[in-house]
């Protein structure tokens, strides 16, 4: 082969080379376009909704609505994948259906929009197969939660937290949590599910094995909780707060979950000695008992190291000395206490927690001088008296009550 031909040869190689390469690149950067039926939809809600802070600005007819704020759209189908309009301030009197049309929805989040009590509807969330992450927290919905839900076998997140007039009862708690079984976050606060009764415990062990956040605060639930509960070791946060019918002892097994960094179960009626082993769990954060009139608590000396930063026993019953169990609680920054039974001792109590930055003193009279120490906590920034006895001239300069 000549020499001209030859480079001739590369030339036409290296053009067929570049071609195929600016092929491959127009094809990887270019992103299907939103389908038609899912602007439509979307548009349809948009219209549903009062939207006072202009977030939907972007949701305009003839516009790719997978570019919308709030939308994320799969890159090879052009369907939306998740809407999340989570704190838009949106105002709306109903869910419009048309959402219901997402069907390759995977994320779904509608938090701290205000619906204005408008009911949810009974059937429709099942039309959303995929779904992975359901977010209606603080929307102000009534009425009876939707049974659509509990066929949503993909959920991994389900928050209806702060929603006051929702209730569960048909199905009942156990029917309903039945096929959730890859449930990690279940997050009801305030929503009623006193129809569970004293089966609550059981029901979630039986149904959400792999559950890692559970937050039931002021749901009705009563009874103790039973053992079957020990199964679910991987919980990481445990808040059953003001479920004033919770009874029994606080069992001993919580000490065998390893990853548990938040146990609240303040306001509720467990009784007897709280049980050591619990406090002096490494992962432990926050440890809230108060408002526990009929629990005995008896704090260690905690030793270098702990992580605490959270400990509320305000309102719980002391059962030992404490004056030098806190020495060591340097990254403490919550502390509530029972002043009835330290009020005397609280200087020495407090003296080396340096981190401090909210204070809560339940009950009993205080000494002239108790408060006097205040000045030294030189990070505080709330301090809460509660049912306490104190005259506004026993107040050290600078503290306002």
């Amino acid at each position: 082969m000549t020499p001209t031909k030859q480079h001739h040869l590369h030339v036409l190689l290296l053009l067929l080379i570049c071609s195929s390469s600016i092929v491959v690149a127009a094809k990887h950067n270019t992103a299907v376009l939103c389908h038609p039926d899912q602007a439509s939809s979307l548009l349809q809600l948009k219209q549903s909704f009062i939207d006072v802070d202009a977030k939907l600005a972007s949701w305009r007819a003839g516009s790719d609505c997978c570019h919308w704020e709030g939308v994320t759209c799969d890159r090879d189908s052009g369907r939306v994948i998740s809407l999340d309009l989570g704190g838009f301030n949106l105002m709306s009197r109903h869910l419009h259906p048309a959402i219901f049309n997402l069907t390759s929805l995977r994320n779904l989040s509608l938090a701290h929009n205000d619906f204005g009590t408008a009911t949810l509807p009974t059937h429709g969330f099942e039309q959303l197969p995929n779904i992975i992450h359901l977010n209606f927290s603080s929307t102000s919905f009534f009425g009876q939660f939707p049974v659509g839900i509990a066929r949503l076998k993909n959920l991994a997140t389900l928050d209806f937290s702060d929603n006051f007039d929702l209730y569960l009862q048909e199905p009942n708690f156990q029917t309903f949590m039945a096929n959730l079984s890859y449930l990690r976050e279940l997050r009801l606060d305030a929503v009623d599910i006193s129809t569970s009764g004293s089966n609550w415990s059981i029901v979630l062990a039986d149904s959400v094995p792999q559950l890692q956040i559970l937050s039931l605060f002021l749901c009705g639930m009563s009874g103790p909780i039973h053992h079957s509960f020990s199964r679910l070791r991987s919980l990481t946060i445990i808040n059953l707060r003001n479920n004033e019918r919770l009874t029994g002892k606080v069992p001993e097994f919580f000490v065998e979950f390893s990853s548990l960094r938040i146990l609240d179960i303040s306001g509720c009626s467990f009784r007897g000695q709280f049980p050591t082993k619990i406090i002096l769990m490494k992962s432990l954060r926050v440890i809230d008992l108060s408002e526990s009139p009929k629990l005995s608590v008896c704090l260690p000396d905690f030793p270098v190291g702990n992580n605490l930063e959270v400990l509320n026993l305000a309102g719980t019953t002391l059962s030992c000395d404490i004056r030098s169990s806190l020495t060591n609680l340097k990254s403490l920054k919550n502390l509530g206490l029972s002043t009835s039974e330290v009020s005397m001792e609280l200087s020495l109590i407090v003296h080396n927690l340096s981190s401090l930055n909210e204070l809560q003193l339940y009950g009993g009279e205080m000494e002239n001088t108790i408060l006097s120490w205040i000045g030294n906590l030189t990070q505080l920034t709330y301090l809460m008296l509660y049912m306490a006895m104190i005259s506004l001239n026993q107040c050290p300069l600078g503290l306002a009550i």
